[in-house]
C-alpha cells in the first residue's frame, strides 16, 4: 500500500516530501452530502497514518516529511523555485463541458480570489481519472490518470477507456520534465 511505496521511495532519495489533498472520494458523507469540515477527509487521513508509522522510526525515515493542507482542499509547495499546486479537482464544476475547461475556469477563479493555488505554475489534479497535459503560457495543468484498473466512471461519462498508471515527473528551476506514466501491475 501507500506505506510500502513511501518506504521504498525513501531508500532512493536524500529528501522525500509526501503530500495529499482531500477529494470527493474521502469526504465523510451522510445522505450523499459531506457533513464535516474539508480537513476531515479520508483521502488525507490514510497519509497521516503513514506519517505516524514512519515517525516511529526517525533513524530510517527522518528524511521523509509530510505536508497536508489545513482547512483548504488545495496545497502549494515550492519545488526548486517552481510553485507546484495540488488539488483533487472536484472543485472545478463550471466553465465548460471538458475537464480541461472546468479546471481552467476554476484556476482562473482562484487567481481572482487571490488563493494560494493561483501562484502555481504547475497544477496537478486527479478527479477526472485520465492523463491530460495542457500548457498555456507559463502555466501547465497536469491531470493524472487513476491507479485503478481503469475508470468506469470516466468511460461512462466520456465514452472512452482511461489507461491506469502512476504519474511521475521531475521539477527543476526550469519547470517540469521527464513526465512518465508507469503502468499498474495487475495481480
Amino acid at each position: 500500500g501507500i506505506r510500502d511505496i513511501v518506504m521504498e521511495i525513501s531508500k532512493h532519495a536524500e529528501k522525500v516530501t509526501v503530500t495529499a489533498v482531500g477529494g470527493n472520494h474521502g469526504e465523510n458523507r451522510q445522505n450523499g452530502k459531506a457533513f464535516t469540515s474539508t480537513n476531515d477527509n479520508d483521502d488525507v487521513a490514510v497519509f497521516e497514518q503513514v506519517a505516524e508509522i514512519l515517525a516511529a522510526n526517525p533513524e530510517a525515515y527522518g528524511h521523509v516529511s509530510f505536508l497536508f493542507p489545513q482547512e483548504e482542499l488545495t496545497l502549494t509547495l515550492n519545488v526548486h523555485g517552481t510553485i507546484l499546486g495540488l488539488a483533487h479537482g472536484h472543485q472545478a464544476r463550471k466553465g465548460g463541458t471538458t475537464a480541461a475547461a472546468k479546471i481552467r475556469t476554476w484556476w482562473k477563479d482562484q487567481a481572482y480570489g487571490m488563493q494560494k493555488v493561483a501562484d502555481a505554475t504547475i497544477l496537478v489534479t486527479g478527479h477526472y481519472h485520465h492523463l491530460s497535459v495542457l500548457t498555456e503560457g507559463i502555466r501547465t495543468h497536469i491531470q493524472a490518470p487513476s491507479l485503478d484498473g481503469g475508470s468506469q466512471w470516466f468511460t461512462e461519462t466520456s465514452g472512452v477507456q482511461s489507461a491506469p498508471g502512476l504519474l511521475t515527473f521531475t521539477v527543476s528551476e526550469r519547470g517540469w520534465d521527464d513526465l512518465r506514466v508507469l503502468p499498474c501491475l495487475t495481480s
